[in-house]
This record gives C-alpha cells, sequence and structure tokens, in this order.
C-alpha cells in the first residue's frame, strides 16, 4: 500500500512529519526490534514515542470515522439475507436427483465400453491366429516343394533352374518365417529352414565354384548363381566364398616378404592390379553397372567386400613394419607413394563413385593410411632441409659459393635456399598430404633468408663485392621464384583454392626481397664514398704547395684526383661482369655525385680561405699607401699572385675530373654536384684574371 493510498484510506488532509514510515507497518517483513533500530538512527526515543501517539491517535479517529460512514451498508446487507437459505434448500432436492441419473448413465457407458473392447480384443486375437497359420500354412508348402524339388528322382544338384526354384521357394519361406518369431513353434521350424538354408548353401557353392572356371557354359551359370544368392540376400557369403576361394591363395603366394624384397614392392602391388581382372573380370562385369552388355545383378561389390580385406589381411600376415618405418626417409616416401598410386587405381577399377565411397568408409582401409607416421615425416625433412639451410647461415656475412654449380647464383646462402625451396618440392621428398606444410616451409626459408640478409648488411664493411654478388642474386632470385611458384608450386598443390594465396604470396615475397638491392646499392655507396673521399682532404693541402714557393703556374691536375676515383674504376671493372648494367650504372653515380659534393665543400673553404686572405692583405695596403685613386685591386700590376695559381690548380683539377667521369661512361649532365662544382672554379678564374678556356 502506498502512501498516498494510506492517507487517503485515513481521511487526513496533511499528515504530521513522523520520524518513521508509516508504511513499515504494512510490511510482510515488519519487525519491531528492526524499525526500532531504524528509528533511532534519526530520533530519540522520546520523539519516537510521541511520533507513535500522534500516529495511534490518527489510526483511532480513521477507524470511527470509516465505522459511521459504512454502518448503514452492513445494516443493509443483514436485511437482504433474510430468507436466503430456504431458498438455496429448494434448490438441493432437483440437483441431487440430476446427479443421480448422470450417475447411472456413466456406469452403463462403461459396461458397454468395456463389452465392446472384449469383443474387439477377442476378434483381434482371432485376426492374429489366422495370420500365424497363414504363414505357417505358407511356411509348409513352401519346406514341402523344396523337399519335393529334393527329391525328385531324375534331380541333378548342378541344374541351376531347379537351385533357382529352390532358392526363390526359401527366400518366400524366410519372409514368413520373419512373421512369425512369437510363435511357440518358431524353434522347431527354424531348425527345419536352418537345415535347408546350410543343404541349399552347400549346393550353391559348389556350383558356384565351378562357375568360375573357364568353360563357357559355367561362365553362363555364373550370372545364374550370382541371382540365386541375391533372391536369398545372401551377397555377402558368395564375396565371402569368392574371397577365400579365388583371392586368398593368391594373395598369399603374391604378397610375401621374399617377393617385396626380391621383386620390389611396387612390382608386387602392380602384380595385385593385374589380378584383378584376370581372375576378378567375370564377376564384375555382372555386378557392376559399367556394363551394358548383360543383365546386372545388384548388390555385390567383390573388390571392397572380398580383394581389398584379403590383400590387408596379407600384408598383415607378414607383419611389414619396415613397410611403414621412417628409419629410411626416402625408402618411406618411395612406400608411401607406391601404395597410394596403388589406392588410385583400385579406385579408378572400382568405376563407380558409390563403391568409391564405400571403400574409403572401410575401416581396414582407414587404419592403413594411419600407419603411414606423415606427421613424423615432415619433421624428418624438415630438420633435414632446415638444417641444412641453417647451416650455410651459421656466419653472419656475406660468402661466394665455393662449388661449381649449374645455378645462377653466386653467394653460397642464396645457392642453399634455391636448393631447399627445390627440394621441399621434389618427387623424392614431397607429399600431396602434406601440402600445406611444404608450403610453410617454403615461405619460412625465404623469410629466414630474408632476415640472414638483414643482419648481414649490418655487419659489412668493405665487402662491396659481396654486395654486388647479392644484389646480382636477389635480381635473379625474383623471377626465378614467381616462375617456380606459378609452374611447380601451384602443380604440385593440385588445388584450384590455392591458386589466389600462392599468387599473393608471391606478390609479398617479391616485394620483400626487392627491398634488398636498394639497401645493398646504398651501401655499397656509403663503402665507395667512404674510400674515395679519403683522398680528398689533399685539397686543403693545395694552398700550401703556392704560398711563397714561387712556383710556376700550374698545368697539371693534382695526383689526388686520378686518386679519388681509383676505388670506383676498380668496383666498375671487378663487378662489371656481375652487378646488374642499371644497378651498376646507379652505384656509379651516386658515388661521383657525393664525391662531387664533398669536394664542392673542401674547394669552397681554400676558396673562402684565399678571398679572406686577399681581402685582408688590400686592408693593409690601402693602409699602407693610402692610395689616392679609389679601387686600385690587387691585379692593377698585373702579376700573378699564389692565390692565382691555387684557383688555376683546382680549375685544372675540376677538368681533369671531368675528364676521367667522361671516360668512365658517365655523363656530367646528370651530376648536379659537378655542375655547381664547375660553375665554382669557373667563377673563381674568372675573378683571377685567367680565362675559362
Amino acid at each position: 500500500m502506498s502512501e498516498n493510498t494510506i492517507d487517503k484510506h485515513l481521511k487526513v488532509k496533511s499528515m504530521p512529519s513522523l520520524c518513521f514510515n508509516k508504511d513499515d507497518f504494512v510490511s510482510n517483513e515488519f519487525s519491531v526490534d528492526k524499525f526500532v533500530s531504524q528509528c533511532r538512527k534519526y530520533a530519540s526515543l522520546d520523539t519516537m514515542r510521541d511520533d507513535l501517539n500522534i500516529f495511534h491517535k490518527i489510526l483511532c479517529t480513521a477507524m470511527i470515522e470509516l465505522l459511521n460512514k459504512d454502518y448503514a451498508d452492513f445494516v443493509n446487507l443483514s436485511s437482504n439475507l433474510a430468507g436466503l437459505d430456504k431458498s438455496i434448500k429448494s434448490l438441493t432436492l432437483p440437483l441431487q436427483s440430476l446427479k443421480n441419473e448422470i450417475e447411472e448413465t456413466k456406469s452403463n457407458l462403461d459396461c458397454t465400453l468395456l463389452s465392446v473392447t472384449n469383443m474387439f480384443s477377442e476378434r483381434a486375437s482371432v485376426h492374429c491366429a489366422k495370420v500365424l497359420i497363414h504363414h505357417l500354412l505358407i511356411i509348409e508348402e513352401g519346406l514341402e516343394k523344396i523337399n519335393f524339388l529334393n527329391a525328385e528322382d531324375n534331380h541333378n544338384f548342378e541344374d541351376i533352374e531347379i537351385l533357382e526354384r529352390i532358392a526363390i521357394a526359401f527366400n518366400n519361406v524366410q519372409f514368413h518365417m520373419h512373421k512369425i518369431v512369437d510363435c511357440k513353434n518358431y524353434s522347431i521350424k527354424e531348425e527345419v529352414v536352418s537345415s535347408v538354408a546350410k543343404n541349399l548353401e552347400q549346393q550353391l557353392q559348389a556350383v558356384f565354384l565351378q562357375s568360375l572356371s573357364d568353360d563357357l557354359m559355367h561362365k553362363q551359370n555364373l550370372h545364374k548363381i550370382l541371382r540365386i544368392y541375391s533372391y536369398i540376400s545372401e551377397e555377402s557369403k558368395v564375396e565371402g566364398i569368392f574371397r577365400s576361394s579365388v583371392v586368398r591363395p593368391v594373395m598369399k603366394n603374391l604378397i610375401t616378404q621374399n617377393n617385396i624384397t626380391k621383386l620390389g614392392l611396387e612390382k608386387v602391388l602392380n602384380d595385385i592390379l593385374n589380378f584383378i581382372p584376370s581372375s576378378c573380370n567375370d564377376v564384375l562385369k555382372m555386378t557392376r553397372r559399367t556394363n551394358n552388355d548383360s543383365e546386372i545383378v545388384p548388390g555385390y561389390d567383390f573388390l571392397v567386400n572380398a580383394v581389398w580385406p584379403e590383400i590387408i589381411d596379407a600384408f598383415q600376415y607378414i607383419a611389414p613394419v619396415y613397410l611403414f618405418s621412417l628409419g629410411d626417409p626416402e625408402q618411406f616416401h618411395q612406400n608411401y607413394c607406391s601404395f597410394m598410386k596403388f589406392l588410385d587405381q583400385f579406385e579408378h577399377i572400382c568405376g563407380i563413385q558409390s563403391s568409391v565411397s564405400k571403400f574409403r568408409e572401410q575401416p581396414s582401409y582407414k587404419e592403413f593410411i594411419q600407419k603411414f607416421n606423415l606427421d613424423v615425416y615432415f619433421q624428418i625433412r624438415f630438420q633435414e632441409i632446415a638444417g641444412r639451410f641453417e647451416h650455410n647461415l651459421f656466419e653472419e656475412r656475406l660468402t661466394k659459393e665455393i662449388n661449381d654449380t649449374d645455378l645462377p647464383y653466386s653467394l653460397k646462402v642464396t645457392v642453399s635456399l634455391w636448393s631447399c625451396i627445390n627440394l621441399c618440392w621434389s618427387d623424392s621428398i614431397y607429399l600431396p598430404f602434406l601440402k600445406k606444410d611444404f608450403w610453410r616451409l617454403t615461405v619460412q626459408l625465404i623469410l629466414r633468408y630474408n632476415k640472414y640478409i638483414q643482419c648481414c648488411l649490418k655487419n659489412i664493411k668493405e665487402e662491396t663485392f659481396e654486395l654486388a654478388l647479392l644484389i646480382k642474386d636477389v635480381e635473379t632470385l625474383m623471377p626465378e621464384l614467381k616462375t617456380f611458384f606459378l609452374e611447380i608450386v601451384l602443380k604440385q598443390l593440385e588445388c584450384k583454392s590455392f591458386h589466389g594465396t600462392v599468387e599473393a604470396a608471391v606478390e609479398e615475397i617479391v616485394e620483400i626481397l626487392n627491398e634488398i638491392p636498394s639497401v645493398a646499392s646504398k651501401l655499397i655507396v656509403k663503402i665507395l664514398v667512404e674510400k674515395c673521399t679519403s683522398h680528398l682532404k689533399l685539397i686543403a693541402s693545395i694552398p700550401q704547395r703556392f704560398r711563397k714557393t714561387n712556383r710556376e703556374i700550374p698545368s697539371k691536375p693534382s695526383p689526388y684526383v686520378s686518386l679519388v676515383l681509383t676505388p670506383l674504376t676498380e668496383f666498375s671493372m671487378v663487378t662489371k661482369s656481375v652487378l646488374p648494367a642499371e644497378w651498376c650504372k646507379y652505384c656509379e653515380l651516386q658515388v661521383t655525385d657525393e664525391i662531387m659534393k664533398q669536394c664542392v665543400t673542401l674547394m669552397q673553404d681554400v676558396l673562402t680561405s684565399i678571398k679572406k686572405m686577399e681581402d685582408s692583405l688590400k686592408i693593409l695596403k690601402r693602409a699602407r699607401d693610402k692610395p689616392t685613386q679609389q679601387n686600385v685591386g690587387q691585379f692593377s700590376t698585373g702579376a700573378i699572385t699564389d692565390d692565382d695559381k691555387i684557383r688555376r690548380q683546382l680549375a685544372i683539377d675540376v677538368t681533369y675530373f671531368e675528364e676521367l667521369i667522361l671516360k668512365s661512361g658517365l655523363q656530367v649532365s646528370d651530376l648536379k654536384s659537378f655542375k655547381e662544382l664547375k660553375e665554382l672554379v669557373t667563377t673563381a678564374e674568372r675573378v683571377s684574371g685567367f680565362s675559362s678556356s
């Protein structure tokens, strides 16, 4: 009850403020102790007592008002109920009479229903008895007919027509025998039928074995005898007879350890496949739907139910553990491939998809496949291939391959990578079942190669020739990998769904490897620049050769010029037959351009130094001579100074640089720094008074 409802019920216009919640009294979980403890938090005991007294008075007042209001209704209620008990009593007798009639009718209906149910049950029992008698009569007639056919004086047990009639009669007897399982005489009849079945089976078995001969008449009877077995639903028995009488002797003589050792596993498996068309051709033609020349007898599968189990049993009998041993991975690979080829050919002989599916669902087939532990085989191959590759990565430096190979690669690590990748997909190692594992290993080898190269590049100091070999190897490797993946790997995968994955992986791998030549070429440039520019420090010594030495005007280039470009020239000559032309030109341009940049800086420093000295001398001379004529230059007398000789020497050096650059096959127009250098020395010559020529 909400607060508004209580207030309305108490008819109080405004409730006074109390130290407790009045709704607590109507709660189902009201507790005095809890109420007092809660109120003590907000008020004292005196205040609580006063508020309770106030609330008590309000309740009393509200109760009196409620009684006064509803008093008239209470009085009217008692007056309205007067005489009601007499009316209710008058209705009791008719209702009781109606109840008795309903109970009597219900009892009559129950008796009638029980009688009808008993009659129907009796009728059903009679019908079941009639049906049972009918089945028994048919069984008796069938047995009599079979006995009659067996008891004929002129009966020949090899007469297919009589056996077929017996089989049809026996099949009918079997059908009706299933209908009398609950009969008391079933066990007796079952013994009789079993005796008949055993006799019929012996006769059919003898005729079946005779029909397997090469005689034309017996071959004609084979189709009939198979149909007879089909009539009596004993296809598995004739398959068992064929297995034990035809297949087993051949397999025991063929699948022996001596034959496998002497002839080889593949030869033995081929002989097994040759046995099928030679000895099983007749029964296969008559039982498989691939043959359209004669009527097919359904329900048989001699290959799956007779030939295959005997093959497996023969292999298990000689216990060929060595055939599945991983001690020799190469032999294991040969055995596995031979067996897989055999299974594929066996499935092809099965002919129809339903037979192949049934063959693959055989427990013996699955157990046979599981004997080849391919996971362990891959681990062995992984250790061989990855271990071989890692052995060549022992030292983190690029090494040229010493042994002569037909491969277009020069570095030992690249030769090893290509060899290991080819091993992964070679016919002597790769297995289709492990295609994902070998694909993963291939990618891992390439990524490991890239990681190794990156580590080597960090440790290289002066091995420019090895860097050139690296660029050549990677430039050769990238298209070779792409071709190898798209032609060899996709062919081995034999799965169209992998095509997109392989193409995407190839693009990503090429993109990763494509960064190596760029990094290597920059490293070559850095090493060559360091070697070449080590001689440029002699530029700073040129002023010392001419100051106060009274040397003649220079006409020959400085010795350092030829020394500067010697490392680059030697590199070009050594790597000309190795490094691709575009990368060779790139290195020459970058090295030469960097040399010219440093030449600009060093020569600029020399020219700036002599310019400052000239300016200082001008100031001293003016202070000493106090010339009256303004703008009197250093060269007013026309004499060649030491500074002029220095400028001239720098110009000759730059001209010689240009000659050497042109001899190397480069164009000075491609060198931005050389243009700047040329302009620098040309300007300096004009200042000194020398002609630009």
